[in-house]
């Protein structure tokens, strides 16, 4: 079973980032992905060693307008199809060739849609795709939302998804599903 750490709309906020570090010394987690707001964010668990996948968010103006960057893609885990992308919907901020979010739901392509960009936790399914936004890691731009991360535990078969939130960190919200459930 992989164990994989996802991260979005940190928007800066190294104590956050360090206290997720912190949480994960006495855990392994396989990977990390960051969804975005911001790209350079993602610099800090990737400098101590955690294997990283990211995309950058809206307000990462280096980084989204840069062709040579993708906004959105695609990664194979533990035999699951996931999409990352920083929003749920196409964005105003999108280069022309971008994937539109909501055709990949529409049209099944994946198994894992993983987003970020509202600040709000969510794990749901929709159209056979397990949609998950792990919600925010940044005290400065919280939205009235507490500071969370998602942990995904997943094999061929199984995916487990928990939220955590800080302090603390607790579990705030767990889904279990079973690969074959979806189709």
């Amino acid at each position: 079973m992989q164990t994989i750490m996802v991260l979005s709309d940190t928007h800066d906020d190294r104590d956050a980032i360090r206290d997720v570090l912190r949480y994960l010394e006495d855990r392994k987690v396989d990977q990390i992905i960051h969804l975005g707001d911001y790209y350079d964010d993602a610099n800090i668990p990737e400098q101590v060693g955690y294997p990283l996948i990211r995309v950058p968010g809206t307000w990462d103006m280096a980084y989204y307008p840069d062709p040579l960057i993708r906004n959105r893609r695609f990664i194979e885990i533990a035999g699951w199809r996931a999409f990352l992308t920083h929003t749920p919907l196409s964005h105003y901020n999108d280069l022309a060739d971008d994937i539109r979010p909501e055709s990949v739901i529409q049209n099944g392509g994946t198994d894992i849609f993983l987003f970020g960009h509202t600040h709000i936790t969510e794990i749901r399914r929709r159209n056979g795709t397990v949609c998950i936004n792990p919600g925010h890691l940044s005290n400065d731009e919280n939205r009235g939302c507490p500071l969370t991360f998602a942990l995904l535990e997943i094999d061929s078969e199984q995916l487990n998804v928990s939220i955590f939130q800080f302090p603390g960190p607790h579990s705030r919200i767990r889904k279990n599903c079973r690969k074959s459930d979806l189709k």
